[in-house]
């Protein structure tokens, strides 16, 4: 994780269980955001099913919670150091990981004198001979070009898109219901559950 910490996504994790339970209890409104469980001065006011809820959710998350390494990006983290870490951690356990790089356009470039779209290109052909070498699914997640935050997804979308593109096996994009369709207004579908 380059963006997020350890604890951030941990909570984020849990805030989704706490929907899922409190959803199938048809109560979905008593679901937690992540910073509902990790400001603890919130939990005085929580009712005794709110706190169960929680404990809950976090035994939810602890069930898988032992499979899953988050290694913080601290510095200039680049793909020489994922592929470290990706062959560390295959050494050490003797099982093969899914890699999630979060995000791509924030690794470190190989050099300062570089455009941002060599730069994205070289590290995402850098994570495709992580993925062979290795034998590992790698998946990395890319910022679209603001300029489609209104369109509908294309590969264009990507952005610095040369080697997300031309590198990736599959394109997977994620968008507001309606981008593309006409007056389409992203800050009105952001506001919208």
């Amino acid at each position: 994780s380059l963006e997020m910490a350890r604890s951030e996504l941990m909570a984020k994790s849990i805030s989704r269980h706490t929907f899922i339970r409190a959803r199938r209890e048809g109560k979905p409104a008593a679901a937690k955001t992540a910073r509902g469980i990790t400001d603890g001065r919130r939990y005085i006011n929580y009712t005794h099913e709110e706190q169960k809820l929680i404990t809950d959710s976090i035994e939810d998350y602890a069930a898988y919670a032992q499979h899953i390494f988050i290694h913080e990006g601290i510095g200039n983290i680049g793909v020489e150091h994922i592929r470290e870490t990706v062959e560390k951690h295959i050494r050490l356990t003797g099982k093969r990981p899914v890699c999630i790089v979060d995000y791509l356009q924030i690794l470190a470039p190989y050099s300062d004198r570089v455009t941002e779209k060599q730069a994205t290109d070289h590290n995402v052909m850098e994570l495709k001979r992580i993925s062979r070498d290795n034998k590992v699914p790698v998946i990395a997640i890319s910022s679209f070009n603001r300029a489609n935050y209104a369109a509908a997804a294309s590969m264009e979308a990507f952005k610095e898109s040369g080697g997300v593109e031309y590198s990736s096996d599959v394109l997977i994009g994620l968008q507001l219901k309606g981008a593309g369709e006409k007056d389409f207004n992203a800050t009105e579908a952001k506001s919208k559950n």
